[in-house]
């Protein structure tokens, strides 16, 4: 039998049993170990089987939406642009024709 390292008792309140553990330090030393291991598939788990977009895309994700509406937005303004250029040629021309039609 392995020499005692660690001897634990737990009391519950208003227990009438207690529970001995008498720990060796192979029996600790395999315990931490399998802490470490766990914790670690855990945080690999974490970081590679995400459900869903990563936290940083989501920022990149919302920039990428605002720039399409923007240039949506630059379009839709330079096509109001032309328009506006069209119709003050057109009433450009109408106003030299009434000039000339009252010049005469």
């Amino acid at each position: 039998m392995s020499q005692r390292f660690c001897s634990l008792i737990v009391l519950g309140p208003g227990a009438p049993n207690t529970f001995k553990f008498h720990l060796s330090r192979s029996a600790i030393l395999i315990l931490m170990l399998a802490f470490v291991v766990s914790f670690l598939l855990v945080v690999w788990a974490a970081s590679a089987v995400v459900p869903g977009a990563p936290a940083e895309s989501v920022p990149r994700t919302t920039l990428e939406a605002e720039n399409l509406a923007l240039r949506l937005e630059n379009t839709n303004a330079a096509i109001g642009i032309q328009k506006l250029g069209a119709k003050v040629a057109e009433l450009e021309a109408m106003s030299k024709h009434i000039d000339d039609l009252e010049g005469e």
